[in-house]
């Protein structure tokens, strides 16, 4: 490799993150009532590599299954610092001005131009309650973008030199060889109480996967409200310090639950966009993607066992030629 081409490659390999900020962080996101102000949210990013910012989402928690609606969600102000703890905004900004339904759906807010962080970097931001009735109910803020690390530090698999693509999905119950008695490869019976660990998406064994977007969710009866999934890699690393809401890290297959399960007039019409994995996630043959799911339904009056939950990781199948 002449030095010309050398100087062409990546100095750095950035990894998928979400960094999640909730009340296990900040005690006072538990509950804020109408009026409240915090200032000075603070959380230590991880000490592994440096941190750059390009999106953001939050979420409350849902009021009931019978509405499934986030009450409050669209009167948050909010306000970012960089990592020297400068402001990027001199008020706090109404979201709802900035991004539907908290960017949630996959609909992240792009944060542009992206932020770097240092390791152990502390990101700082303040939020205000703006509804004068409404209390918000376990506030979550989400932070997307990419870790970078020095090639070598984690798994890092690629396309080969030459390639044939085709179009492909996996259900991220999926085994090798499959469950005859799980087509779909969805998550079966999840309860209204659940937490499964380190479940396993098994790549077969003829080609390469590179997982692209992500989609979760049932479509129909029963709902699920308060489902979390935690993506790992082989090494059992995750892509997240916290598990992530379906909804925030997927499209939901009916759209956002919101306003009695319709699509988000403010993304489009019918379904809800696919959640993009950036960088997308090359799994070789045989290899295999851990993740967690947990279901956090049991305090809901009429919650019930869901006997598919279908969670979607799309892209496509390489062959090596």
């Amino acid at each position: 490799m002449s030095p010309q081409s050398r100087n062409k490659l990546p100095r750095y390999q950035q990894r998928f993150q979400i960094y999640v900020v909730d009340q296990t962080i900040d005690p006072r996101l538990a509950s804020v009532a109408p009026g409240t102000l915090i200032s000075g949210i603070r959380f230590q990013l991880d000490p592994d590599a440096p941190f750059l910012l390009r999106g953001r989402c939050y979420r409350v928690s849902y009021d009931s299954i019978d509405s499934h609606t986030q009450m409050g969600v669209e009167s948050v102000a909010f306000r970012l610092a960089g990592p020297d703890q400068d402001y990027r905004s001199m008020q706090l900004v109404p979201q709802n001005l900035v991004m539907p339904y908290g960017g949630q759906s996959a609909a992240w807010k792009p944060v542009y131009p992206q932020i770097f962080y240092p390791a152990r970097a502390t990101l700082t931001f303040d939020v205000q309650n703006l509804s004068a009735t409404e209390t918000l109910s376990n506030l979550v803020f989400y932070f997307l973008g990419v870790k970078l690390f020095d090639f070598g530090q984690n798994p890092a698999y690629t396309y080969p030199e030459r390639i044939r693509a085709t179009q492909y999905a996996y259900g991220a119950n999926y085994s090798s060889p499959p469950n005859p008695n799980n087509p779909t490869a969805a998550i079966q019976n999840l309860l209204p109480a659940d937490s499964r660990l380190l479940q396993i998406l098994q790549i077969k064994n003829d080609a390469d996967f590179v997982a692209r977007t992500i989609q979760a969710g049932p479509s129909y009866a029963p709902l699920a409200l308060e489902v979390f999934i935690t993506l790992r890699d082989e090494n059992r690393k995750a892509y997240s310090n916290l598990p992530v809401h379906f909804e925030v890290l997927a499209g939901p297959s009916t759209g956002n639950y919101l306003t009695g399960g319709g699509s988000i007039p403010a993304i489009g019409t019918g379904n809800s966009l696919a959640g993009v994995l950036f960088p997308e996630l090359y799994l070789p043959a045989n290899h295999i993607l851990y993740y967690d799911i947990y279901r956090q339904d049991s305090g809901y009056a009429g919650a019930e066992t869901i006997p598919d939950f279908p969670i979607t990781l799309l892209g496509s199948r390489v062959y090596s030629v």
